[in-house]
C-alpha cells in the first residue's frame, strides 16, 4: 500500500510541477514603473485598461516606437495597430528556454536528490482587440490559442472624459469609468511577473504546495469595477465578482452560499523634481466570505523613483487564504517582494528582485516559508515591440515532507531562464 502511494504521489508532482515551471513569466502586465516616471496614477497614458496591462493604446505604441528600443530599424514607426478606425489588433507572443535544478529532498522518501529540468517553453500566443465604439465606449477581447491564459472580454464605458461625452473631466475629477465583464481585479502592484509570490509564485519539486497566492496565470473573474482618477493624483478602484479563486476559468459562480468578492485599491502618486523625483503609496484589499472560510488579503504597496533608478515594494497578509496550488488554504499567510531596476541606457534595465513567503495552517504550524528568493535579471528592449529578459534566480526554502507533516525540509532551487517576447 505504501509503494503505491509512494508512485502517485511522486509521478503526480512531477506532472504538476512540470507544468508549474511551464507557466514561467508567461503572462504579459504592464510595466509598473514606466507610469512612476512621471507619477501617473493609472495606466491609461499607455494602455486601453485603465488599471494597466494587455493591449496598449496610442500612447503606449508611440512610446513602444519611439522611446523604449535601444536601436530604430525600419519603418515601424508608421505602425499604429489599427485594422480600421476605432478598431485596433494586438498580439503578446512569448517563448523561453529554461533550466531549473533543487538540491534537497523530493518530500516522498527524504533522501538528498539533485532534480534538474531543461526544457524550450511556448508561453503565450494571445490576440488582443479593442474596439472604440466612441471616445467613452470601448470593447475588449483577449483570446490565446494554446489555451495558457484564459479568455478575458470586458467592456469599459468612461462616464466622466476629456471628450465630455457624458460627463466633461474637471480638475477635481479627472477621469471615472465603469468595467464589466470577465478581468484581473485590481490589486496591488501590477508586477510584470506572475511568478512573484505577491502574486501567483511558482512551484518547487519538493512538495504539493506552491509559494504564493491565487493569481495564477491570466488569472481574472467575472465581475464589475468602477474606477476614479481625482485630481490626476488620487486613484481609487472597487470591484464586485464572482470570487472564482479555485477555478479561474469559471464564468459563473458555483458559490452555494452566494458570496460575492470586493476588491479595492488605492494609490497616491505624483511627481516631486520633475523628471528625477516621484513616488506612489497605496493600499488595497480583497474579501470574499465564502463557505471555505472567510478570506481576507491586504496589500500595502510603495514605489519610488530617483534618477534611472526605480524600487517596487508591496507586502501582502491575510487570513484564510487560497493559496497557489488552489487546493490549499493557508489559515495565515504574507508575502515580500522588494523589486529595483536601474536605467543603464535607453532599451537595457537591469533588475534586482528580493522575495520572502510563508503561509500556517490553523494551528500555527508553517506550511511553507520561502527565507529568500533573489533574482538578478534584466530587460532588453532591443528593437521596436521586442523584449528579451535573461534572469537567474536563487531561493531558499523550507517546507513540510508528504510522509511526515510535522518534519520540515530544507530546500535549494536555482533557475535560468531567457525569454523572448513579442508585443504590439
Amino acid at each position: 500500500m505504501f509503494t503505491l502511494t509512494y508512485y502517485e504521489a511522486f509521478m503526480k508532482k512531477q506532472i504538476f510541477i512540470f507544468s508549474s515551471l511551464l507557466f514561467i513569466s508567461s503572462q504579459l502586465y504592464a510595466l509598473p514603473r514606466f507610469a512612476l516616471l512621471k507619477g501617473d496614477a493609472n495606466c491609461l497614458g499607455c494602455h486601453v485598461n485603465p488599471t494597466g496591462g494587455q493591449l496598449r493604446g496610442p500612447g503606449g505604441v508611440s512610446y513602444a516606437i519611439n522611446d523604449l528600443p535601444m536601436w530604430k530599424r525600419g519603418d515601424s514607426i508608421k505602425y499604429t495597430g489599427e485594422i480600421s478606425p476605432g478598431i485596433r489588433l494586438g498580439g503578446d507572443f512569448r517563448s523561453q528556454v529554461l533550466y531549473f535544478s533543487q538540491k534537497g529532498p523530493l518530500g516522498v522518501t527524504g533522501n538528498d536528490t539533485t532534480y534538474l529540468l531543461s526544457t524550450f517553453h511556448a508561453m503565450s500566443l494571445a490576440f488582443e482587440l479593442d474596439i472604440k465604439a466612441t471616445n467613452t465606449l470601448h470593447g475588449f477581447f483577449r483570446y490565446d490559442p494554446l489555451g495558457i491564459t484564459p479568455t478575458e472580454g470586458w467592456a469599459l464605458l468612461h462616464f466622466v472624459h476629456s471628450s465630455g461625452e457624458i460627463f466633461q473631466s474637471t480638475e477635481a475629477v479627472t477621469n471615472a469609468y465603469v468595467k464589466v465583464g470577465s478581468f484581473l481585479p485590481a490589486f496591488g502592484i501590477r508586477y510584470d511577473d506572475h511568478t512573484v509570490y505577491v502574486k501567483g509564485g511558482t512551484a518547487n519539486v519538493s512538495g504539493f504546495n506552491r509559494q504564493g497566492f491565487f493569481w495564477s496565470p491570466g488569472y481574472r473573474d467575472v465581475g464589475a469595477e468602477m474606477g476614479a482618477l481625482f485630481f490626476d493624483h488620487l486613484g481609487i478602484v472597487a470591484g464586485v465578482f464572482n470570487g472564482s479563486e479555485q477555478n479561474p476559468t469559471l464564468n459563473f459562480s458555483m458559490d452555494p452560499s452566494n458570496s460575492r468578492a470586493f476588491c479595492v485599491r488605492a494609490n497616491l502618486s505624483g511627481e516631486i523634481v520633475e523628471d528625477l523625483l516621484s513616488g506612489e503609496i497605496g493600499f488595497s484589499r480583497y474579501i470574499h466570505n465564502q463557505f471555505t472560510g472567510n478570506m481576507n488579503l491586504n496589500a500595502a504597496h510603495f514605489a519610488l523613483r530617483i534618477g534611472p533608478v526605480t524600487i517596487l515594494n508591496e507586502y501582502d497578509f491575510g487570513n484564510n487564504i487560497v493559496t497557489s496550488d488552489i487546493q490549499t488554504i493557508a489559515a495565515k499567510a504574507n508575502a515580500f517582494c522588494s523589486e529595483a531596476a536601474i536605467n543603464l541606457t535607453k532599451g537595457f534595465d537591469a533588475i534586482l528582485r528580493f522575495e520572502t513567503f510563508k503561509d500556517q495552517d490553523s494551528t500555527g504550524a508553517t506550511i511553507t516559508q520561502v527565507k529568500n528568493r533573489i533574482m538578478i535579471g534584466a530587460q532588453w528592449f532591443p528593437l521596436r515591440f521586442l523584449e528579451i529578459r535573461p534572469e537567474y534566480r536563487l531561493a531558499s526554502t523550507t517546507q513540510r515532507t508528504i510522509i511526515s507533516p510535522n518534519t520540515q525540509q530544507s530546500i535549494k532551487e536555482n533557475t535560468i531562464l531567457i525569454q523572448t517576447h513579442v508585443f504590439f
